[in-house]
């Protein structure tokens, strides 16, 4: 079995990484390694939309793989999640893809530019692969957006208009290219903060990767051995 892990930066991989046997690597962004006889190959795209998509879209063109683990941390828009707690993204979208109307925002589905049933889109959601792997986390519904929200009014805003659990800077953009070059995909998630007015002080960035690297690890361990 042949595994793509996808992460915005090397921080978010590093403590699970180092838990696996080192291959060297195949060009300035993948890394290979070998977990037990699954061969893993590392894509560190970068922060945001923009270069997880191209990025990762080359890495896809390029190599065959199995499954593609977008892991990361992300903040909670709500108090029911706790910081730590790792969760199982099934459906995203993209939070800030619209038009801007004097006092509304319109996805580009309510806006009427696109098909809420769209191809690679169902009801406007992008959805992760129905893999039957028991991992145990709570299922969630995410935003991708292109800035991490952190003002009073933008956050009331995205929490009035997206009913979902947790944001992150490229959850969507995973699922969007793995849907349409047909590669299973799943997204893991560690909350490390709340998406509230800023303040890093109640953030709990080493918590929440200690919890993202457990996690990844144990579903490495379930896979079950694909037949090339």
């Amino acid at each position: 079995m042949k595994i793509l892990i996808v992460a915005a930066t090397w921080l978010e991989v590093r403590i699970f990484a180092d838990e696996l046997e080192y291959m060297g690597e195949t060009s300035q962004m993948v890394k290979k390694y070998k977990f037990e006889d699954t061969e893993i190959d590392i894509l560190i795209t970068g922060i945001g939309l923009t270069f997880t998509t191209f990025h990762l879209t080359n890495v896809l063109k390029s190599q065959n793989y199995n499954l593609v683990i977008n892991a990361g941390i992300a903040g909670s828009l709500t108090k029911e999640l706790e910081i730590g707690e790792v969760v199982l993204v099934v459906a995203d979208e993209f939070g800030d893809l619209g038009i801007e109307k004097e006092d509304e925002f319109l996805t580009l589905f309510e806006s009427g530019f696109m098909e809420a049933g769209e191809y690679p889109f169902t009801n406007g959601l992008l959805k992760a692969t129905d893999i039957n792997i028991t991992t145990g986390f709570r299922k969630v519904r995410g935003i991708t957006v292109n800035k991490s929200h952190g003002r009073t009014e933008s956050v009331s805003e995205i929490k009035a208009k997206f009913p979902a659990q947790v944001e992150s800077m490229e959850g969507a953009a995973v699922f969007y290219v793995c849907n349409w070059l047909g590669v299973d995909c799943l997204q893991i998630r560690a909350v490390s903060n709340y998406v509230e007015p800023r303040e890093t002080a109640n953030w709990n960035i080493p918590l929440a990767l200690e919890k993202l690297s457990e996690s990844v690890l144990g579903i490495l361990k379930k896979l079950p051995v694909a037949v090339a």
